[in-house]
């Protein structure tokens, strides 16, 4: 077991490795979506993807050490020292104790958004063998080098940071990020924009909550100082991403309604136009409210606008079955929030209870 903080302790500074999560994410979410997964950021290494079986053994971990360069990487003692730290790796996450299936398998991957190139020894009267990792060739297994320049790696790796079984779990993978925080948004943005669409107003907020996310996990300090697998708080789950993902998409939803029957909702729930300039902001901020265990009042009104269908009995237009639940909820409840609050609550709860389709 491996006692460490000093990721956390490092504050803020790893946005690049954040990016790249974000990146994979989402360049993998349709088959991701098909396993059970979570994910951890500094925690073994840079983050990684672990996934679990029906009986929740883990069945394979996929690590990564994320850096970022101004150059491109060469077979130096550089490259080679980071290779060797990523095999201790490998034979730390056999050591877990998080229980593992038959056929539990990892892989350590390199990963940088700068080519990577991989050469044999120079020697006289014989071509030096290369290897090109880059946007044409995006990955390759250290098992399938050329015998020559696996020898050159391993000859650069001091011994006592170095498990030579592991060399065959190690990848060398690029990641086709731009240099600049400002192109990793754009990039994470189309991204998002290509995987929802028309269902989420605001991809870059969809970027951006899910740093937040990261970051938090990122910051947990390991219980008891002890990296183990099995450490949920250092988790960020698929149930987690699910619910943020769905959460936007009801947001836009929700949205979308209130456009369509606005003015009717403004005269039955007395909402004056400086409120309904702020629409947009308020719905988002009831989604948010809804998934906060902290925010009763809020989870309170959602459980009662779900509960209550025995009201769309009474009416032919949502609007007005909007309008009597916000009445019988001031009515029974006496909120403490404000009245606008409540109705932004209501809209956004029915909207999402009841399955709609704007």
């Amino acid at each position: 077991m491996v006692s460490s903080n000093s990721g956390v302790e490092g504050g803020s500074g790893y946005t690049f490795q954040r990016c790249c999560v974000v990146f994979l994410l989402f360049e993998g979410y349709e088959n991701l979506n098909l396993e059970n997964y979570f994910i951890c950021l500094e925690h073994h290494d840079d983050f990684l993807f672990a996934y679990l079986n029906g009986s929740g053994e883990l069945k394979k971990v996929d690590t990564y050490q994320a850096k970022k360069s101004r150059d491109d990487w060469k077979t130096d003692e550089d490259l080679c020292e980071i290779v060797g730290k990523m095999t201790l790796v490998g034979k730390e996450l056999l050591s877990d104790k998080h229980p593992k299936s038959n056929k539990y398998q990892h892989t350590l991957s390199f990963l940088t958004n700068r080519n990577i190139l991989l050469k044999s020894k120079k020697e006289q009267n014989k071509k030096q063998a290369t290897e090109k990792i880059q946007v044409s060739n995006t990955s390759i297994g250290f098992k399938n080098l050329q015998e020559d320049i696996k020898n050159n790696i391993e000859s650069k790796i001091s011994a006592d940071i170095f498990d030579a079984t592991q060399l065959s779990n190690v990848w060398f993978k690029y990641i086709d990020l731009p240099q600049s925080y400002k192109g990793w948004q754009r990039t994470l943005t189309g991204l998002s924009t290509e995987m929802f669409g028309k269902d989420v107003n605001d991809h870059e907020a969809v970027v951006t909550t899910l740093m937040k996310l990261l970051q938090d996990v990122e910051q947990t300090y390991n219980n008891n100082n002890l990296v183990l697998l099995s450490d949920k708080s250092k988790r960020l789950s698929k149930e987690k991403i699910r619910k943020t993902f769905n959460m936007f998409i009801e947001s836009k939803k929700s949205f979308d309604f209130w456009r369509k029957y606005s003015e009717q909702l403004s005269v039955g729930l007395e909402l004056k136009l400086p409120i309904k300039r702020k629409a947009r902001e308020l719905l988002e901020n009831c989604f948010d409210y809804f998934k906060d265990i902290q925010q009763v009042e809020y989870r309170k009104i959602y459980t009662f606008v779900e509960s209550r269908t025995d009201i769309d009995e009474n009416h032919t237009s949502e609007a007005d079955c909007i309008v009597e639940l916000y009445r019988i909820y001031l009515r029974e409840f006496r909120p403490r929030l404000e009245n606008h609050m409540v109705a932004f609550s209501v809209i956004a709860a029915y909207v999402e209870t009841r399955g709609m389709h704007v």
